[in-house]
């Protein structure tokens, strides 16, 4: 089974005001020349690109962006509704996480209440980008919610749009409340890139938290290598592979590479001669079964 443990799902016509300068930010980060691969983030394509790529399972993040952009009058509950919608519609394709973000205050228990308990959600996801430090104890009720439903957490680390702040997605903010909370399992997304070290180290030092490969596309475009290694060295400061998580970020990096192509960079993965040369370990075919499905089973309680 292959899962894809970070995507986003949108409708064209949401995207306005902030929302178009926030994208606008990627397309010209990423030098992307088709903008529709980007702003079609509609859940039938995504349902066909997953037939097309082989991708069994994959979790949809909606994003509570409203602290930071406004969305033309889109709500971070109707972005909610619309992962329940998707949810209700794939049930046996997809898995959705409850976009909310902590200042919300009881409203944000509230929130993911409803999500879960309502809706059938998965997880909770934490957009950090709008410039929150999720190890906030005033943030703590969400969590102790997130921990009472049995839920996980995924936290936004590393690299973001650039109409976001960055200072506050370092993944030592997640060590805090890994140890708090150590019942509830945290992903850090895009293994916290350019903090690659600080969240292998976080993921190292806590049982609990595990890491994706998301975004990581367009640097293996141009340096293949920096992947292979930060790979190999999280299986060597692991002890093996079973921490980290395969992700595409989609559809932000389709025309970098396709659904199965990113696939293709993981099942095909050989270990290149200077990694061999620095000691590191090398990615087995057991590793890669892991990295694209098994440990996302696992973590999130999956089955086929």
């Amino acid at each position: 089974m292959i899962v894809d443990a970070h995507c986003h799902i949108w409708e064209r016509k949401w995207l306005k005001g902030d929302m178009v300068r926030l994208m606008q930010s990627v397309i010209d980060e990423l030098g992307i020349e088709n903008e529709e691969s980007i702003y079609d983030g509609s859940p039938d394509r995504l349902i066909a690109d997953m037939d097309e790529d082989g991708i069994d399972k994959t979790v949809v993040l909606p994003l509570d962006f409203e602290f930071l952009y406004t969305g033309g009058g889109f709500s971070f509950r109707e972005f909610n509704d619309f992962a329940g919608e998707c949810l209700k519609r794939f049930p046996e394709r997809i898995v959705a996480f409850a976009g909310v973000d902590p200042r919300r205050g009881v409203a944000a228990v509230e929130e993911l209440r409803r999500c879960v308990e309502e809706m059938g959600f998965r997880g909770l996801k934490l957009w950090t980008v709008t410039g929150f430090v999720p190890d906030d104890e005033a943030y703590y009720p969400l969590y102790e919610e997130a921990a009472r439903l049995g839920i996980n957490v995924l936290v936004h680390t590393g690299l973001g749009p650039g109409e976001s702040y960055l200072k506050t997605c370092r993944p030592v903010y997640v060590d805090k409340i890994a140890v708090d909370f150590r019942e509830t399992n945290f992903i850090m997304a895009h293994v916290g890139a350019p903090w690659t070290d600080e969240a292998l180290a976080v993921a190292l030092k806590n049982r609990n938290v595990y890491v994706d490969v998301s975004a990581w596309q367009k640097s293996h475009s141009v340096f293949p290598l920096a992947m292979a290694q930060m790979l190999s060295s999280a299986k060597l400061m692991h002890g093996g592979m079973h921490k980290v998580l395969f992700g595409t970020d989609w559809p932000l990096f389709t025309e970098i590479y396709t659904q199965k192509q990113w696939v293709g960079c993981v099942r095909d993965f050989e270990h290149p001669p200077a990694l061999q040369m620095m000691g590191l370990p090398e990615i087995t075919e057991e590793d890669k079964g892991l990295i694209l499905g098994g440990n996302a089973a696992r973590v999130l309680g999956l089955s086929d």
